[in-house]
C-alpha cells in the first residue's frame, strides 16, 4: 500500500487479499467469477459500477501484479494483465458519453497503467503507477457505487 495515504477498506481489501499467493509456484486456479458476485447497483449509480462488479479479470490485476513483480509465472501473469486491460477498455468504451467521469477517468488511469506494467522490463515506476491506479479508482468506486466495505 502507498504510504502517506489513508488505508481503503472494503474493496481494496478484497482485492489486495488476493496478493498472498504472488508468490507460490502453483498456477492459480481459473477465475471466472465476477468480481462482486451478487451486487445490486444501489438507485443512481453509474452503469460502471454493474460492469466492474460484473467483470472476471478485474480482481486478478493484483495477484497477477505480484507475480509479475516476483518474477513467477510470468507469461501467466501478463496474460492476466493483458486480459484485464482488455475488459477494462471495453468497459470504459460503453459508458454513455458523460457518465460518471471520475471513475471513467479513474478507469482510463489503471487501463494506462496496465500498459505500463505490461512494457518489458517491469519498473517500480510502472509498479507504483498500477498501486496508485487501483488506489485511486477504489477510493471512486466505494461511494458511487456502494459495494461492500
Amino acid at each position: 500500500m502507498i504510504t502517506g495515504r489513508p488505508p481503503i477498506p472494503g474493496l481494496l481489501v478484497f482485492l489486495l487479499a488476493a496478493t498472498t499467493a504472488c508468490s507460490s509456484s502453483a498456477p492459480p486456479p481459473a477465475e471466472t467469477a465476477a468480481a462482486v458476485p451478487g451486487y445490486t447497483s444501489p438507485p443512481g449509480a453509474p452503469d460502471i459500477c454493474a460492469r466492474l462488479a460484473g467483470s472476471t479479470h478485474f480482481v486478478g490485476i493484483p495477484q497477477a501484479a505480484g507475480r509479475l513483480a516476483a518474477g513467477t509465472q510470468v507469461v501467466e501473469a501478463r496474460t492476466a494483465l493483458a486480459a484485464a486491460r482488455r475488459e477494462l477498455r471495453a468497459i470504459v468504451a460503453e459508458l454513455p458519453d458523460g457518465e460518471a467521469a471520475e471513475l471513467r477517468g479513474a478507469t482510463e488511469a489503471v487501463v494506462a497503467a496496465l500498459l505500463g506494467v505490461l512494457d518489458e522490463p517491469l519498473t517500480q515506476q510502472a509498479r507504483e503507477a498500477l498501486l496508485d491506479g487501483m488506489d485511486d479508482l477504489v477510493a471512486e468506486l466505494e461511494p458511487a457505487c456502494g459495494f461492500p466495505a
